[in-house]
């Protein structure tokens, strides 16, 4: 992973000399250079896997922090949101954070710097191999959502599985309800959050409103068109400011009827009966 991001930079900023890890580097360091440094993992939830913290440090001559500045933009810019691939194939994306505190003035090896920090998001696999939830309503609001949001999303069941592309949309479930309608049906409720997550191409707040609105003006979403079943759709939310791999950005109810199986009994061949029993 650190190689891949290493490589991904030199890549992208020609001006960069070097890319180190922190025991590498040393105060004769051709500049400007960059310092990355590993932290710890964190079991964030079933549907992300796991996150690490990994911080970049660019290293300019002493002059002005502005220096600092252009090399920060262009090292987000390389990695935010971008698609990085190991040497053993396994595919990741990162996501910046933000500074990881105040600029620092380097007086004994002449230079200046400032930590960057990034998730590193879906490093391996969370326990299975497949889907987590193989809900059979998913696939119905997977071609709603790409009919709403067009064939370049890519719609994922459950949880974000490892090397998961850009744009894309992870259904999951977040609730179920059965309700007794009476002796021949019941009405099954299920919630549904959307993490909707683009790139520079499809931004995230404009699908999220795509999709949020093409939900509110949908009655029902086809759910068997042979049988001619339906999912009725109901209070669909946006919350532009929720985090698109953790939390998700929009909720939705859908619901049906279904009928209930009729157990199989004996016919009864004929009643006998005597009046005035005593």
């Amino acid at each position: 992973m650190r190689n891949a991001i290493r490589e991904r930079l030199l890549a992208n900023i020609p001006e960069m000399k070097d890319i180190y890890e922190p025991h590498a580097a040393e105060e004769k360091s051709p500049k400007p250079y960059a310092v990355i440094l590993q932290g710890e993992d964190s079991d964030e939830s079933p549907w992300v896997g796991f996150r690490r913290i990994v911080e970049i440090w660019p290293y300019v001559s002493r002059s002005t922090f502005e220096r600092v500045d252009v090399l920060e933009m262009k090292i987000i810019t390389a990695l935010d949101k971008q698609m990085l691939t190991t040497e053993t194939g396994e595919v990741f994306s990162c996501v910046y954070l933000g500074s990881s505190g105040q600029d620092v003035v380097d007086a004994e090896w002449d230079a200046i710097t400032r930590g960057m920090q990034f998730a590193v998001m879906a490093l391996q696999p969370v326990g299975t191999d497949g889907q987590i939830t193989s809900d059979p309503w998913v696939p119905a609001l997977a071609d709603f959502t790409e009919q709403a949001l067009g064939a370049d999303w890519t719609v994922y069941n459950g949880y974000w599985p490892l090397g998961y592309l850009r744009p894309a949309v992870m259904w999951r479930v977040t609730d179920i309800d059965v309700k007794l309608l009476g002796y021949s049906s019941y009405r099954v409720t299920k919630r549904f959050t959307a993490h909707v997550l683009g790139n520079d191409q499809q931004p995230e707040h404009s699908a999220v409103f795509t999709l949020v609105g093409a939900l509110g003006s949908a009655i029902k979403i086809p759910f068997d068109l042979a049988d001619r079943r339906y999912l009725t759709v109901t209070n669909p939310k946006a919350n532009i400011g929720a985090d698109a791999l953790r939390e998700g950005q929009i909720t939705v109810t859908l619901s049906r009827m279904v009928a209930r199986p009729q157990e199989e009994v004996p016919l009864i061949r004929s009643v006998s009966y005597k009046p005035n029993i005593k």
